[in-house]
């Protein structure tokens, strides 16, 4: 058997320091295997990004089991003009990921950079452009070649399409199942939109409160939930549509 990309168990974590710390996290368990999706849902405050916080050690300030098997995992956010710097091109971008991985050969980056845009559906011509040149969906796929780049196997997604219309939603979430295939990813996808959830993941944990109230197969959960605030989510989902 495979060794899991992603082990966590009793996991609790903590914000803030003295009189003014609480505890965010309760005795979380979450796996993620080589090459699954495992989408994190729940309400604003529930939990879901002090848990990828903790995974990206982001966060310090925890105890339990948190193993991750791989290189690095990095973050796809949701705003890709937020996480790119306007002053810079694509490639400076590109390849500052590369140079704090320890890349020094010019050439080497450029040609790994190039070689990523095409992996995202961009061409070299984009590889010199600034943001304001690209549109929504240009700037999230560099983001998502910027996340790859360094050779990870576990990448977060923090509502990766939540920032985009409807076509280019659907334009991204095939490239990350092509890319998820193409290289044996593991993701973790945090998501208020359960239909984009249903559609990129093989399992589906429901937090509440800093705990993970439910999970299971995607398919069975969305079909028979059995918590009450699993079906109160998927509720407020299907009046939404």
């Amino acid at each position: 058997m495979a060794e899991l990309i992603l082990d966590i168990q009793g996991l609790d974590s903590w914000y803030g320091r003295g009189r003014g710390r609480r505890q965010v996290l309760r005795q979380v368990c979450l796996t993620v295997a080589p090459g699954q999706a495992v989408g994190l849902v729940g309400e604003s405050g529930s939990g879901k990004t002090t848990l990828a916080k903790c995974v990206l050690g982001l966060v310090r300030d925890w105890q339990g089991k948190l193993r991750v098997n791989s290189p690095r995992p990095q973050m796809v956010f949701q705003d890709p003009h937020g996480a790119l710097n306007p002053a810079r091109t694509v490639g400076w971008f590109l390849e500052e990921a590369l140079r704090a991985a320890g890349v020094e050969d010019r050439e080497a980056r450029r040609a790994r950079g190039e070689e990523m845009l095409g992996q995202v559906g961009l061409g070299r011509e984009h590889y010199d452009r600034k943001p304001a040149q690209l549109s929504g969906g240009q700037r999230q796929r560099v983001s998502i070649a910027a996340a790859l780049i360094q050779g990870s196997k576990l990448i977060v997604l923090d509502e990766p399409v939540s920032a985009l219309d409807v076509t280019l939603q659907a334009q991204i979430l095939r490239l990350l199942a092509q890319l998820r295939e193409r290289y044996g990813l593991s993701y973790l996808l945090i998501s208020h939109d359960l239909a984009v959830v249903r559609q990129l993941c093989d399992q589906v944990c429901v937090m509440y409160q800093g705990q993970i109230v439910e999970q299971g197969p995607a398919e069975q959960l969305y079909e028979r939930p059995q918590h009450p605030y699993t079906k109160k989510l998927l509720a407020a989902s299907l009046a939404l549509e």
